[in-house]
């Protein structure tokens, strides 16, 4: 395995972005037809009418600050695309924040995360720890690196990210001692004279030195839809800014020896509910993760001096309740599109990450990032392990990797990556989920009477073993087959727990049992990274 690779960008800013551009023409390609078809509806008419849509939508929008503007027109030009193109690609995440507001099925394009802010007390300074979560599970991970910025007149920034990620305003930190982590949040704010977040995160990782610097660049910004920047600073202040379109919504703090501190996806505001918004199940989501994350700072907390490594293997490690059968599920905050997870210390010049394929799960190999700011070296290296789960590992990235071929539409090589992660994944919890999404993925394609009877037994029999997120969709596929075979159903509301999935029993209630399953699977979207399901109807 080799580590990971570095891009050194020095001199002029805009020379640069054009020959980054000429690199990464193939990977772009790659990683732009992964995006769009994670945000396609599969229905190739309204699918190029969206396109245009956001495309002149957000081109006339976007151009608000003059030096990201000027290093996009390099990129792409390095690229050989229009900046229109290129604007498209950058902000499809962002898209997806936007039109769930209206098309619940293309919100599966969301950039997840975890945050631990710590000091680390073997190199006496304040370090982040970072997990991202992106559905680009074999797109990403393939194309993953690392860039050194280093231009006239601008601090040094180190960024992780992506062939077709230029910008550093995913995962990053300047030479000043300030960190920044992207998190994606969900309302259905839209401004339309908003900014791009990449843009706003740029401006934010090369203009700040202080937690005064970030509030004042954020004061003044106003984003598209809602994201959230995860910042720490090099005197241990850390600050957490939800900016909901114009308006910006904060917490700070001080990272202190004996604490850590943890984020996730969940709205900051007490005016906004994360559980109002698609996809619904991200308020379970995050609140499963929140638990995991407090109950893994409650044990790393108990060690007498603790370092970046033993938080890196931490979140690299899922912990038993989020893998064991019997026990009470619990997402963990490792998750299986987790594509990075990192630790970054600026004030000592100093990161690591965990190597190789996406999922990011700890099986001993990581990277040492030393020197930052000097001589950069990257050194893989790697940790003793008691038992090492590789096969969770493999496990995981079949089942995000089905997630893949659905989403480019290839059903045959969906159902062969599920089949794969349910072996794998045998003895842990993940096992029924697979089987569960199995099913789903059958009931959407499979139309034969005995299929379908055979379908309506495993719903049933998987159910109890199921997490309570995937119980209320199971009873919502009971239903359907009972009335597509039998006409009736004896499946009610107060069977199902989650509101949302209430009101979508209640409104298929209202279809024909004979355009029920036309009807309700033409949009469906099963989101195996959110473990959840998007329906038409939501």
């Amino acid at each position: 395995m080799e580590p990971i690779k570095l891009v050194k960008l020095i001199g002029s800013a805009e020379e640069s972005f054009y020959q980054l551009g000429i690199k990464d023409r193939d990977g772009h390609s790659f990683l732009l037809n992964h995006m769009q078809t994670v945000l396609s509806l599969g229905v190739p008419k309204i699918d190029k009418i969206l396109q245009e849509l956001a495309a002149n939508f957000f081109d006339h929008q976007q151009e608000k600050n003059s030096t990201y503007k000027l290093w996009l027109d390099n990129y792409s030009q390095g690229l050989g695309i229009s900046s229109k193109e290129l604007v498209f690609t950058l902000l499809l995440p962002e898209l997806s924040s936007c039109l769930s507001r209206w098309l619940p099925s293309i919100s599966g394009s969301m950039l997840g995360c975890s945050s631990f802010f710590f000091w680390d007390d073997k190199e006496e300074s304040p370090t982040h720890g970072r997990i991202l979560d992106f559905p680009l599970v074999s797109s990403f991970d393939k194309y993953e690196r690392t860039i050194l910025y280093d231009f006239p007149d601008l601090p040094k920034v180190y960024s992780f990210a992506s062939t077709g990620f230029p910008f550093p305003s995913i995962s990053s930190m300047n030479e000043y001692g300030v960190t920044l982590a992207l998190h994606q949040k969900f309302t259905d704010i839209l401004n339309i004279s908003g900014r791009s977040v990449f843009d706003i995160g740029n401006e934010l990782i090369f203009n700040t030195q202080t937690l005064e610097d970030a509030l004042s660049i954020l004061k003044k910004a106003e984003g598209i839809t809602t994201w959230c920047f995860n910042m720490t600073f090099p005197d241990g202040r850390w600050l957490s800014a939800d900016l909901m379109g114009n308006k910006l919504e904060y917490t700070s703090g001080e990272i202190q020896k004996g604490e850590m501190t943890y984020f996730n996806n969940d709205i900051l505001s007490s005016d906004f509910s994360t559980a109002d918004y698609h996809p619904y199940a991200i308020a379970p989501h995050n609140a499963m993760r929140s638990c995991s994350g407090n109950q893994k700072i409650k044990q790393l907390l108990k060690k007498k001096r603790l370092s970046d490594l033993d938080v890196l293997v931490s979140m690299g490690t899922p912990r038993a309740e989020a893998t064991e059968q019997g026990s009470d599920w619990c997402l963990d905050t490792l998750t299986p599109s987790s594509v990075q997870v990192l630790t970054m210390n600026p004030s000592k010049g100093k990161c690591l990450s965990i190597a190789g394929e996406a999922p990011k799960v700890f099986i001993g190999d990581y990277e040492e990032h030393t020197n930052i700011w000097e001589d950069i070296t990257i050194k893989l290296k790697s940790k003793k392990l008691k038992t090492t789960p590789l096969n969770f590992k493999l496990g995981l990235r079949d089942y995000m990797m089905a997630q893949v071929a659905f989403d480019h539409k290839d059903f045959t090589l969906a159902y062969h990556h599920i089949q794969m992660a349910h072996d794998a994944l045998a003895d842990t919890k993940w096992e029924v989920i697979s089987e569960f999404y199995f099913l789903v993925f059958q009931f959407m394609k499979e139309k034969h009477k005995k299929v379908r009877a055979t379908l309506l037994d495993r719903f049933q029999v998987i159910l109890p073993d199921l997490p309570p997120v995937l119980q209320d969709h199971s009873w919502l596929y009971i239903s359907r087959l009972e009335r597509i075979l039998h006409k009736t159903t004896r499946v009610k509301e107060k069977d199902i727990e989650h509101p949302a999935l209430k009101r979508v029993l209640a409104l298929e209630n209202k279809i024909p049992n004979i355009l029920l399953h036309r009807s309700i699977t033409l949009l469906m979207a099963p989101r195996l990274d959110l473990v959840d399901v998007i329906y038409p109807l939501s």
